[in-house]
């Protein structure tokens, strides 16, 4: 059988597993074709699942990409940042806190705590974004600097805070993990401040796997080089990634047809929560990443064109229901709508998943006894991630409001309408 027709056979393969039968939908968990397929059996038939030359081409591209910033691919965005927060800790080491947006990604607050710092949390804006003013008020003597994440894709006042962070004399963090290749003020995003990361995870821009399966290291900070460069050069190569590759094509990209055998795969054996070492990217996942780059700009036409949709249809609605992150032609990495005060969200979900509408909540609010985040605190209870796979029509997109205001319609606490 040649080539070709192999190819044509998995293409066929490839759209039917992707396809929303019986109206499934679901979050955007990866956006694969052929060429992200192909590239990981050639890794397998190659015998280059854990090096090869495709690292150090990531490297390279990802380079050019971001304007000539040092990368340096490892395997998690969150070893990225790790990494980079031990070398800040190693060059101002009087120094211990670490101001954090109060809602964020658990996994950036536990790198924090990893590195042996204190994560101090700040309020949040209306776009999720950790708020200027807010950080401003609690830099201190024992300040080491402010992690700035662009919540869900949203680009932050990076600029502002890069100028900030300046006058104080502390360290920036440009955490565009949700925002490979957006822009802000004609700078992309990453490349602000000493150091950025960048992640390959589920249901951010480029998607290698699950968590563990890539991300990068972005220096700016020519003081920070050195330290780095010996800190990275001493990761153990990547391990075991056959295994969790195809646990996340079983797992994520074909959840259509197998979230059922999945669920009870999972009640039986009962899986542990696997820690993610710190090591470098395998060349298995460099390869799809290399894949996810090229198509990068094709895939934000997508998904901007679901969010266009969606706050379209949600505007006609006349409900209280908004897009707390939406502007028009903006990247989102993922479809974010804050539900009317009163709302039960778990039954939502619950709801909606009977209806074969997948969806997930918001990030959990920072815990800490000594700090309550009223802004924070005030969305996360509301916050539900509608689907947004590229595979989606705008019938899609309207059957799925049409659903989500059923299950609203069904819940005590429903809306009034927006004034």
């Amino acid at each position: 059988m040649s080539w070709e027709r192999v190819k044509g056979l998995c293409n066929l393969l490839v759209s039917l597993l992707q396809t929303n039968s019986m109206s499934y939908f679901h979050p955007p968990y990866a956006s694969w074709g052929w060429p992200e397929y192909q590239a990981a059996l050639i890794a397998c038939v190659q015998f280059r699942v854990h090096s090869g030359p495709d690292i150090s081409e990531l490297e390279r591209q990802l380079s050019q990409l971001l304007g000539g910033s040092q990368v340096f691919a490892v395997n998690s965005g969150r070893t990225a940042l790790r990494i980079g927060l031990e070398v800040m800790g190693k060059l101002r080491p009087q120094c211990k806190e670490v101001i954090v947006p109060s809602y964020i990604c658990p996994a950036v607050v536990n790198a924090v705590k990893s590195a042996g710092l204190k994560p101090v949390p700040a309020e949040i804006g209306t776009d999720l974004n950790l708020q200027l003013n807010s950080a401003r008020q609690l830099i201190g003597s024992n300040t080491l600097g402010i992690i700035v994440a662009h919540m869900y894709g949203c680009p932050a006042d990076i600029v502002e805070f890069e100028k900030l962070t300046r006058e104080a004399g502390i360290f920036l963090v440009d955490d565009a993990a949700q925002a490979v290749g957006e822009f802000a003020n004609g700078q992309m995003l990453g490349t602000f401040g000493d150091f950025g990361i960048l992640s390959f995870a589920q249901s951010k821009c480029m998607v290698t796997g699950e968590s563990g399966a890539g991300g990068a290291l972005v220096c700016q900070n020519q003081e920070m080089l050195m330290t780095l460069i010996n800190q990275l050069q001493a990761l153990k190569p990547a391990q075991s990634r056959g295994r969790a590759f195809a646990a996340f094509v079983w797992n994520y990209l074909f959840t259509s047809h197998t979230r059922l055998a999945t669920y009870y795969w999972q009640r039986i054996c009962r899986p542990s929560h696997r820690e993610i070492k710190q090591e470098g990217i395998a060349n298995l996942d460099a390869k799809i990443a290399l894949c996810q780059l090229k198509s990068l700009k094709r895939r934000r036409e997508e998904r901007i064109r679901i969010l266009d949709s969606y706050a379209k249809y949600l505007q006609s609605v006349g409900y209280a229901i908004c897009m707390p992150q939406y502007e028009l032609g903006r990247y989102l990495a993922r479809a974010m709508v804050l539900l009317p005060h009163g709302v039960d969200l778990d039954r939502c979900r619950r709801d909606l998943q009977l209806k074969s509408i997948e969806t997930r909540g918001g990030y959990p609010v920072f815990s800490d006894e000594n700090f309550v985040s009223s802004s924070a605190k005030e969305v996360a209870g509301r916050l539900l991630e509608l689907p947004a796979s590229s595979t989606m029509s705008n019938m899609d997109v309207a059957l799925v409001c049409d659903r989500l205001m059923e299950v609203l319609q069904g819940n005590n606490a429903f809306m009034a309408p927006r004034l």
